[in-house]
């Protein structure tokens, strides 16, 4: 497996393309507000990893992907928690997590948590969403704990125009340090600046593309009318 950081201006696009269509597919419920940016900063400032199943793969190859900041390039998506306690460069924002194949979500998190241990990351912070779907067990299966009461998300509503609330939840700590090492124990290479890392699959499930890559323009028409677009509330993967 290798989750590679995207970078160019062409990656990024097949990104949030792959984003849209992996949504689409799944029908999901909620969309970016008329007025929110949040999902196009996302895009373009944050840090942005595909995980593919073979090295070098091609970025319409992605099984799935995820996005992150850190508190250093631009301010958490939501002022709660409050983590200033702690170096902006030192808590990392994970969020935008998709799959096309079961098993690659968690995958894609193996990998993340690797790369927070290399960057020294001391908080990770998410937002999944608890209701109308609850999407915080598989985050409190790696030890994340609820940071505060659940919120209703400013940048997204349901497609009938609900509110949509999430719950914040952060790692951190000793509790950080002991899955940092876990995952650190089953080996991984890195390359390019730890913009490449390669490892394993220590997980039972053998994830795949159910179908060859092909270009991904040709599945816009089929996102457009699903009517679903935008910024998507972290923590929406197919573990």
């Amino acid at each position: 497996m290798e989750l590679r950081q995207l970078t160019s201006e062409r990656e990024r696009r097949i990104f949030g393309e792959r984003m849209e269509e992996a949504r689409a597919k799944k029908g999901a419920r909620y969309r970016e507000t008329r007025r929110s940016a949040i999902g196009k900063i996302h895009l373009e400032y944050g840090l942005l990893y595909g995980l593919f199943e073979h090295d070098n793969g091609l970025p319409e190859e992605m099984m799935s992907g995820l996005l992150m900041h850190d508190l250093a390039s631009f301010p958490q998506s939501f002022p709660q928690p409050d983590l200033s306690h702690l170096p902006p460069r030192s808590v990392l924002e994970g969020g935008e997590l998709w799959s096309f194949a079961k098993g690659a979500g968690l995958l894609a998190q193996h990998g993340a948590l690797i790369l927070a241990g290399l960057m020294q990351i001391r908080a990770l912070l998410v937002y999944p969403t608890i209701k109308p779907a609850d999407q915080t067990v598989v985050y409190a299966r790696s030890n994340f704990v609820k940071a505060g009461d659940p919120i209703v998300w400013p940048y997204c509503e349901l497609t009938d125009g609900g509110k949509l609330w999430v719950q914040p939840m952060v790692l951190e700590g000793e509790a950080l340090a002991n899955v940092v090492e876990a995952v650190f124990g089953r080996g991984f290479t890195t390359n390019d600046s730890i913009r490449r890392i390669r490892f394993e699959n220590p997980f039972p499930l053998k994830p795949t593309l159910s179908r060859p890559a092909i270009p991904i323009e040709q599945h816009l028409a089929t996102v457009a009318s699903a009517g679903f677009h935008g910024h998507e509330v972290n923590g929406n993967a197919q573990a």
